[in-house]
């Protein structure tokens, strides 16, 4: 697969179309970072873990 603009732009557009959804069930500071991924990998998470950079 080569890496394609005019694929990326679809595939960013779809949430804004709403043709799908992106469930984001927490924002943490990035230096946070591993605190996310021991929840991830515990399996508490009910959806996407966000890392928010500073800034």
């Amino acid at each position: 697969m080569r890496p394609s603009g005019e694929r990326l732009a679809k595939l960013a557009a779809l949430p804004a179309d709403g043709r799908i959804r992106v469930h984001v069930e927490a924002a943490l500071p990035f230096a946070d970072a591993a605190k996310a991924h021991e929840r991830g990998e515990a399996g508490r998470a009910k959806g996407r873990l966000v890392s928010v950079l500073p800034g």
